[in-house]
């Protein structure tokens, strides 16, 4: 899973929350994150595949839980669900 965080150079707690919530992923089993990307404190994630809504509430609550309430969903770069504005760290575009 890449990981990647707007300004990690001079905030490197970016990437370490960014890991937090991969191994908070990988212990609920959830393993279709490509990648994840912390900019300004939202969440950007990018699934492999289409997740299931639980899946998705899994991702939010972990953030939450983190003191973030933002978080962008794309799938494979393309918007899934997009909670605030933003660019699309992925490179593909923010709407279809």
């Amino acid at each position: 899973m890449k990981i990647t965080a707007n300004r990690s150079d001079e905030e490197p707690d970016r990437i370490t929350r960014l890991e937090e919530v991969r191994d908070a992923l990988s212990a609920k089993g959830i393993r279709s994150v490509k990648a994840l990307h912390d900019h300004k404190g939202t969440l950007y994630v990018d699934w492999s595949s289409t997740p299931s809504t639980e899946q998705l509430v899994v991702v939010v609550k972990i953030w939450e839980d983190l003191h973030e309430p933002h978080s962008n969903h794309v799938v494979n770069g393309r918007p899934l669900v997009w909670d605030v504005g933003g660019t699309n760290p992925f490179g593909g575009p923010i709407f279809p």
